[in-house]
């Protein structure tokens, strides 16, 4: 073991000391600690952006969201195919309530929308302009899924949102 010390300004201080409470242990076992975290941090954005790994603790960590191989999803859209009116209409309203959550976290434009939901790995998102988004699917039998849950994302939008499928892709703008 070697002896180090460190100086903190105040502000680091109050930071430090709330964590030595919570954890109830030394100044010592705390700073062990969050090198340890540190460390992990590193390891994981080494795999991911912070800003990924953030979405994805806000995606699962409530059991609201799930995970499922790209593989398995391109099973469930080729099974729905056409689907029933009834279940387009459901996933429209599914987004449609999301809409409020994006306003929740902040979200307020349309790419801040597509930034967002493009970690849940449906497409990858290409700007093409301030108001002209082109998202790329993974799977394109999500096509019509991703296009009618947009449309209820995008319905109370101040602006008019545009939303074209097309051929492995969908079209987004801003009219």
């Amino acid at each position: 073991m070697k002896r180090i010390c460190v100086n903190f300004d105040d502000e680091s201080l109050v930071v430090i000391e709330n964590y030595r409470l919570k954890y109830k242990g030394s100044m010592a076992n705390l700073l062990r600690r969050a090198i340890k975290c540190l460390e992990i941090c590193e390891e994981a954005q080494e795999k991911a952006s912070l800003e990924k790994i953030t979405a994805y603790i806000d995606f699962l960590a409530k059991m609201e969201h799930m995970i499922i191989d790209i593989a398995v999803g391109k099973a469930v859209f080729s099974e729905i195919g056409e689907g029933s009116e009834k279940f387009w209409n459901e996933i429209y309203k599914i987004g449609e309530e999301h809409s409020m959550e994006f306003q929740d976290k902040g979200l307020r434009t349309v790419m801040q929308v597509l930034e967002y939901i493009e970690k849940t790995n449906w497409y990858k998102l290409s700007i093409d302009s301030e108001n002209s988004f082109t998202l790329i699917l993974a799977v394109s039998e999500a096509s019509k899924f991703i296009k009618t849950f947009l449309g209820g994302v995008f319905k109370k939008y101040p602006k008019k949102v545009e939303i074209k499928e097309e051929f492995k892709k969908i079209r987004i703008r801003i009219l």
